[in-house]
């Protein structure tokens, strides 16, 4: 593959050759499922923390410390399997990336809007209860990101393999 001269060192990173594993349909699916995963445990236990008689404590910072650092790494895999087209400008994309792309948004416009929904119901509905604002802001927080990464999750799970020879 070519690398034209106006792409932008991040678009020639997601496109290199080196990182032909990431883009193999079992590396994309286990990336995704990490992340499902991590956010899962990361509300689950902001939920508990809530739940709780003592509220916010030590233990959830550092569950809450610990899953935002471990996102790092995962979401940088899960970009490199999808070769970024979220986070690239569409000038250095071709129409097939493009066209993934937006249907990756339309496939998860209204499980994202409910999610979105749900991030300030929940929130409110967790200040109301318990009188945990900072509590309420994480899960808020958790449910506003989960729906924004729908459509990296979507295109990661459905994407075809890519050919050999690409």
């Amino acid at each position: 593959m070519s690398i034209s001269p106006d792409q932008t060192y991040l678009a020639r990173t997601f496109d290199d050759s080196r990182y032909d594993w990431a883009r193999s349909r079992r590396s994309r699916r286990r990336a995704v499922l990490a992340e499902v995963a991590l956010f899962a445990a990361l509300v689950t236990a902001t939920l508990v923390c809530a739940a709780s008689p003592q509220g916010w404590s030590t233990w959830y910072f550092a569950v809450w410390t610990a899953g935002m650092f471990l996102f790092i790494p995962l979401h940088s895999l899960l970009n490199l399997g999808i070769r970024g087209v979220f986070d690239r400008s569409s000038r250095s994309m071709d129409e097939h990336q493009q066209e993934l792309r937006e249907r990756s948004y339309v496939a998860v416009a209204w499980p994202a809007w409910g999610l979105n929904f749900t991030a300030f119901a929940g929130a409110v509905t967790l200040v109301a209860l318990t009188d945990e604002v900072a509590l309420a802001l994480c899960l808020g927080f958790l449910l506003w990101m989960t729906a924004g990464l729908l459509a990296y999750w979507h295109l990661a799970w459905t994407a075809p393999e890519e050919p050999a020879d690409a």
